[in-house]
């Protein structure tokens, strides 16, 4: 930056002026447009005022590109006249314009004025009169007349005063300052006042100054960088101005309730004249990420709004006042300490939207909510499963979609739920002052307080949104009926009043009973993790580096390396003509510390991957997932698909040479059949051209996916249960519960247990750290092949019905009626289809099914369920790696014996054709779009799920059943036993543990019995239940 040398001093202060029109003379306030850099900013540069951008010389005479014709003499008192002008233009301007924003934290007697001085002129009107004169203080008028605001002022910060002079014992002097002076000169008397316009955010620009110098008839042109300010956020949009204008009408609604003496006469109204209306109730809340954290223990209530109504309308508490909000930030938790009455009388019926968040960050204020009539997320869920892609099941989703909001209580609001975004967002602007894509809200708190009265409309509305939707959701259900298992019952929401409603409040308990973790387990299963993981890791990268030099430096993680050495030259699904890069710089890490001769070591460094194998696309792409780019997906089947089924032991035994290691270290020769042995190798085996190589090959690939799987375990397990997040003081995790799938099987969240990994693919043992608290036990009872029971059961399948009924192993059963070698087998007694042992027995006299012909048994157990999830002859010929026809002829030997079933899932295709729907055991429905113009595709999608619904969905209504079915059950609490989790088939329980065997025996009971102490299936329901300290040990 060109900085002038002093010069000697001038005889005296001079204001340069230029001939032109003033800008602040020629325009109003609401359109005045300032060109602006700080006050007294760095060091060497003339002082600029931010109001006139002109600049004065403490040295000398100078020009500025920006004109002014002030027509005053160059004096003191000319000064000061002037620069008092401009800043109370300057401050009235912003004020009149936070006011109209609605912004401006400023009431009366926040800037005190000092009598003495005379600006109460009509050439200096002041703040006050201003204010006086400005639009109505009311919320429409704040938050909409925006007009005003359209002005281009590069505001300063709050606490600089924007032109040089001072105010000592009442007389006005100019503030002489040195060039570079930092100083801060205080606001009007002295008082600091706190800016509520937008943060500003620095951004340079240039400006050329024409400098006069001394003694000579000529000017030096000077070009400078000038620092602007420029806005953090920028302006409104004009949907938010719309919807802020639209929802500013809600206010007058609105009884707010800030103080212990208005929160009790509130409350009385609620517990005797409106006791019996319904009451739609929401909270805010503040210190919790809802997409990490559970409630359970976390989250602060800051208000919270109560919205009345019955079949006549709604409640009124006085002067038109239909809805409450309440002030907990400022009115403290007192206030809400006074609505425990309230919230606490089970007789008092409530309506919630997503009931389970609500309910615990109020329990978290010591306050017991009872009184739980609906949850209108269930409700939309129980009329309409399928909305994920719809609108979803948010409260904005479901009450902006006039298909369902189109039967509604009279007088309520017709203003449907707005987003926070569309209401408080504003998008985030660049350094060059251009508008961002990022649109940022600002804390909860911060606007609750500084944009009050359109967050009390905002948080209103959602009370009032949420009693409109459980009104209509009610009518619907009302006129949609039900059946229960092929028979009449009543409505739909008669299903929810005996099913879902108390299974919803079920939910939310065994949320806040939570199950403990045994935290110091789950650090020392990550240690070794993590070393088994970078044994995996290296092994796959000392295998890749023999064929490609710099892959030993490769990030495994990285799925366009991985694709870079497997399938270079492949095709782009998306874009026709483009293909994958046979070779590829990658940027990596410099963990090598590898540096040029002479510099410094670099963070990261530059390697060159290429292709490794010709042709490998030609052995996987087909029918293999893309990602959204177009490029095949190179987790999961496409890498499983190349290693084949290598066990996990041999990944870390074997070597790249092919060699087994005994514990000691020595290596001993695999015998030569186990070597020649293909079928576990996958497609890799004979890309790399078999043998030996081709082994290394699959080892390899197989060693990767296990840095996958491992990867997985860590970061959705094994170190989110040991967080705080998910957890509280006591150490027990709660997670969220939900009734979210398209089935109704439901689904855990903070963390998800249902992704754990089965049983025996639990490598580490993660459910070992699921352990009852001291003196307790964990009872764990699981369904067997309940599916399946559900599949005889519909269809009536007389086959499997017996088979059900022999009771044994029923895949070894369903093996031998496939297969005639299997049933000569066992009817020639040389093999068993199960053994129960006797005392002195160790092992069977003739082999077990199940061993002697292990690969037919895996074909019928995978058959079986394949079949229940409507799975066709191309998903299993993906699935067992064969020809799609032989996949065919197997399914043809399924369903030789099983004809019903053929005949039931062409019924369910037909009902989702005709219908759009199918149903389930207790009568909840799936919906289906119309297929009339469907592509092949999604009628092939809609085909599977017509027969999978009905099997998962009853599943998931048997399980329901059992839970409410324990949950009823009066000795199980009298022995002190409560439900903790569900997951999948399986309920776990715990209780003290001297009672754990006769609870066990009552749980085995209820299940069995599921449906009121009885089993309205065709078939028994088997459940195998176990106690023990850890969920592991009781599996």
């Amino acid at each position: 930056m060109a900085v002038a040398p002093p010069l000697p001093p001038a005889p005296a202060r001079l204001l340069r002026r230029w001939q032109g029109s003033s800008p602040w003379l020629s325009s109003s306030f609401g359109r005045t447009r300032y060109f602006s850099r700080p006050a007294f900013a760095a060091g060497g540069r003339q002082d600029y005022s931010p109001s006139s951008g002109m600049g004065v010389s403490k040295t000398g005479a100078f020009r500025l590109g920006l004109h002014g014709n002030l027509n005053v003499q160059s004096s003191v008192q000319e000064w000061v006249d002037e620069t008092k002008r401009l800043f109370f233009l300057r401050t009235t301007n912003n004020v009149r314009n936070n006011i109209t924003n609605g912004t401006t934290p400023l009431r009366v007697g926040n800037l005190r004025h000092d009598p003495s001085e005379d600006i109460r002129s009509s050439n200096y009107p002041s703040l006050y009169n201003q204010r006086e004169r400005g639009p109505s203080n009311s919320i429409v008028n704040r938050h909409v007349d925006t007009d005003l605001a359209k002005h281009r002022v590069m505001y300063q910060s709050a606490h600089a005063v924007p032109a040089p002079f001072s105010v000592a014992n009442n007389d006005i002097k100019p503030l002489n300052l040195l060039d570079g002076s930092k100083e801060e000169i205080p606001w009007h008397d002295s008082v600091t006042v706190e800016s509520s316009l937008p943060k500003v955010s620095k951004s340079e620009t240039t400006l050329v100054v024409d400098k006069a110098i001394p003694n000579k008839k000529e000017h030096k042109r000077i070009t400078r960088k000038v620092t602007l300010n420029i806005p953090d956020k920028a302006s409104l949009s004009t949907e938010s101005k719309n919807a802020r204008k639209l929802l500013a009408t809600i206010y007058d609604k609105v009884l707010v309730v800030d103080n212990v003496e208005s929160a009790r006469s509130v409350v009385k109204l609620l517990t005797t004249k409106y006791k019996g209306f319904i009451h739609a109730c929401d909270t805010e809340v503040a210190n919790i990420d809802v997409k990490e954290e559970t409630p359970v223990g976390h989250g602060e209530v800051i208000c919270f709004s109560i919205y009345s109504g019955n079949s006549d309308g709604e409640a009124d508490f006085g002067n038109g006042k239909t809805c409450i909000w309440v002030d907990v930030l400022d009115g403290g938790r007192d206030v809400l300490m006074e609505f425990a009455p309230f919230f606490e009388d089970p007789s008092i019926k409530k309506v919630w939207h997503n009931y389970s968040f609500d309910s615990h960050v109020i329990e978290n204020c010591g306050i017991k909510v009872a009184g739980f009539h609906a949850d209108t997320m269930h409700l939309a869920r129980l009329w309409d499963s399928s909305r994920r892609a719809d609108g979803g099941y948010s409260l904005e989703g479901l009450t902006n979609d006039h298909r369902i909001m189109n039967a509604v209580l009279k007088d309520i609001h017709k203003t449907g739920k707005v987003s926070m975004k569309t209401i408080f967002g504003r998008k985030n602007v660049r350094k060059n002052g251009s508008e961002g894509k990022t649109i940022s809200i600002e804390p909860v708190k911060k606007l609750q307080r500084e944009d009050r009265e359109l967050w009390i409309c905002y948080s209103s509305l959602d009370s009032m949104s949420t009693l409109k939707l459980y009104e209509s959701l009610k009518n619907k259900l009302e006129a949609k009926e039900w059946i229960f298992d092929g028979c009449p019952r009543g409505t739909m929401y008669d299903f929810y009043e005996e099913y879902w409603r108390p299974f919803g409040a079920l939910l939310v308990k065994m949320e806040t009973e939570g199950m403990f973790v045994d935290r110091a387990y789950l650090s020392e299963i990550e240690k070794t993790a993590v070393v088994e993981r970078k044994l995996a890791a290296d092994k796959f990268r000392k295998w890749a580096s023999k064929h490609c030099p710099d892959a030993k430096y490769m990030n495994v993680n990285s799925d366009n390396q991985i694709r870079q050495l497997f399938f270079g030259g492949i095709k782009n699904r998306n874009k026709p003509g483009e293909t994958w890069p046979q070779s590829k710089a990658f940027k990596v890490p410099n963990d090598e510390s590898i540096a040029t001769e002479g510099k410094k070591i670099p963070k990261s460094r530059t390697i060159k991957l290429f292709t490794i194998v010709e042709d490998l696309k030609l052995f996987t792409t087909e029918g293999k997932k893309t990602t959204k780019t177009g490029w095949l997906k190179v987790r999961g089947d496409v890498l499983w698909s190349l290693a084949g089924k290598i066990p996990t032991d041999h990944i870390y035994k074997i070597d790249d040479d092919g060699q087994e290691f005994d514990e000691d270290g020595s290596s001993v020769e695999l015998p030569e059949q186990d070597i020649e042995d293909t079928s576990p190798y996958g497609t890799a085996y004979e890309a790399f051209g078999g043998g030996k190589k081709g082994r290394e090959a699959c080892h390899a690939i197989a060693a990767l996916c296990e840095v996958f799987s491992i990867d997985k375990l860590i970061s959705g397990f094994i170190v989110p249960l040991q967080g705080d997040h998910i957890s509280c003081k006591e150490g027990r995790i709660h997670c969220s519960l939900n009734i979210n799938t398209e089935t109704g099987r439901l689904s855990a969240r903070t963390p998800s247990l249902q992704n754990q990994p089965a049983l025996e693919k639990d490598r580490y043992k993660i459910r070992q750290a699921f352990v009852a608290a001291p003196g307790n036990t964990l009872i764990v009872a699981d369904y067997g092949q309940l599916e399946l029971r559900i599949l005889a059961h519909l269809t009536n399948c007389k086959s499997m019905l017996e088979a059900f009924k022999a009771g044994g192993d029923f895949h070894s059963r369903t093996a031998m009626n496939m297969y005639q070698h299997v049933r000569d087998a066992v009817e020639e007694k040389k093999v068993l289809l199960e053994w129960h042992p006797q005392p002195g027995q160790d092992k069977p006299p003739v082999p077990l099914l199940k061993d002697a012909f292990g690969a037919e048994r895996r074909k019928a157990k995978m058959l079986n369920f394949s079949i229940a999830y409507g799975k066709t002859a191309v998903g299993l010929s993906q699935d067992w790696n064969v020809e799609v026809r032989e996949a065919r002829d197997t399914l043809k030997l399924w369903h030789r014996d099983r004809k019903e079933i053929s005949a039931w899932q062409k019924k369910q295709k037909a009902l989702a054709f005709e219908k759009c729907e199918v149903y389930t055991l207790l009568g909840r429905s799936r919906q289906f779009p119309n297929m009339t113009h469907a592509g092949p595709g999604q009628k092939s999608h809609v085909e599977r799920a017509a027969i999978n619904a009905p099997v998962q969905g009853s599943a998931a209504d048997v399980a329901m059943c059992a839970m409410l079915e324990i949950e009823r059950n009066a000795r199980l609490k009298e022995l002190g036993w409560r439900l903790l989790l569900q997951v999948h088939d399986e309920v776990i329980l715990e209780g003290p543990t001297e009672s754990a065997e006769e609870a066990k025996a009552i749980v085995v009971e209820c299940m069995s019995k599921p449906f009121y102490g009885t089993n309205i299936l065709k078939v028994d329901l088997a459940v195998d239940a176990k106690y023990a300290k850890s969920w592991y040990a009781a599996k």
